[in-house]
């Protein structure tokens, strides 16, 4: 894998749509007036891939507790917009769906699980989320320009991903502040956490070297029962 820095950006970073584009709302300035060349790195490393099959995800979704958790985020997420000063339909940014909210909360409860047996510390581990048309997936992956990058560990992980996938679950049931974390509405307008729905610190928050999404659009009701029961989750009990 290689890496290209293209540019930079100061106050807010870029990055890409749940289909894997840059994310063209924010502003980013060129290395140079005329670039003829960029800095690039080439990244050794290992990861494991979770396929979901597409009708099991699509069933979920028409579940009326998954509606109604769904609107909630939503609004949520129309309120961030206006807040940022943000058009939706004039710069093109949309809602990721509940289906991306889901994955990237299992997501990052999997880089927890994972991080404590596969030997590399979970500020190492990245995530890939795929939610569209073509399908559904996880890719948890690490890279580095040595050889550490490639020490086998979450190839390993790969052979027993049952097994993390119901640690993973296990921990998601309880966070440590419960039953404040579990109560969250993202549209409060006081709390000002438009993008999280049941997820803080104590539980699916990780580093944001690890996120793809600056650790927003996450959610545990969506992926275990929590102490609210919602009834939306997708792993049922």
């Amino acid at each position: 894998m290689v890496i290209a820095q293209v540019g930079f950006t100061r106050f807010e970073a870029e990055m890409p749509d749940i289909d894997g584009e840059l994310d063209i709302s924010v502003r980013r300035a060129a290395l140079d007036i005329e670039t003829t060349w960029v800095p690039a790195i080439e990244n050794r490393g290992e990861g494991v891939f979770i396929a979901f099959r597409k009708q099991v995800i699509e069933d979920w979704l028409k579940r009326e507790a998954v509606k109604k958790r769904g609107r909630e985020l939503s609004r949520g997420f129309d309120i961030w917009c206006a807040r940022k000063g943000i058009d939706q339909e004039k710069e093109k940014i949309n809602f990721p769906g509940l289906q991306y909210i889901m994955l990237h909360s299992l997501s990052h409860l999997l880089i927890v699980a994972v991080s404590l047996e596969c030997g590399y510390a979970a500020s190492s581990i990245r995530e890939r989320i795929y939610a569209s048309d073509a399908g559904y997936g996880i890719l948890l992956y690490t890279g580095s320009s040595g050889s550490e990058g490639t020490l086998g560990g979450l190839v390993e992980v790969g052979k027993r991903i049952e097994y993390h996938l119901e640690v993973a679950i296990e921990q998601g049931r309880l966070c440590s502040n419960d039953p404040v974390c579990a109560q969250h509405r993202p549209d409060n307008e006081q709390e000002e956490r438009f993008l999280h729905g049941s997820a803080c610190h104590g539980c699916l928050l990780i580093a944001e070297t690890s996120c793809e999404r600056r650790n927003e659009f996450l959610d545990r009701a969506l992926v275990i029962s929590t102490v609210e029961g919602l009834g939306a989750e997708f792993f049922p009990e």
